[in-house]
């Protein structure tokens, strides 16, 4: 699937992400920061490159909410896109 098409560019909300031990994956996953408009238990799917950063890093990246069939609400950054380190 597209992930691109799927959503109008409009939706995208640039945040701050940290990253952050999930002791349920066994490994660095990333989420919203601290008073981002989005919760702290919502995961983001983004580039390895992201997650691949110490544990506490905070990125500036795009997202949109969205969800898979059948999972709960989880956020997207695509792979492709630029993120800035804060």
């Amino acid at each position: 699937m597209n992930w691109e098409s799927r959503h109008s560019p409009d939706e995208y909300v640039s945040i701050i992400a940290e990253v952050f031990y999930d002791p349920a994956r066994r490994k660095n996953g990333v989420r919203p920061a601290s008073g981002q408009p989005f919760a702290q238990n919502m995961k983001i799917e983004c580039s390895r490159e992201i997650r691949d950063y110490p544990v506490g890093t905070k990125v500036r990246l795009q997202v949109v909410e969205t969800a898979k069939e059948e999972s709960r609400p989880f956020l997207y950054s695509s792979y492709k896109w630029a993120h800035k380190l804060v």
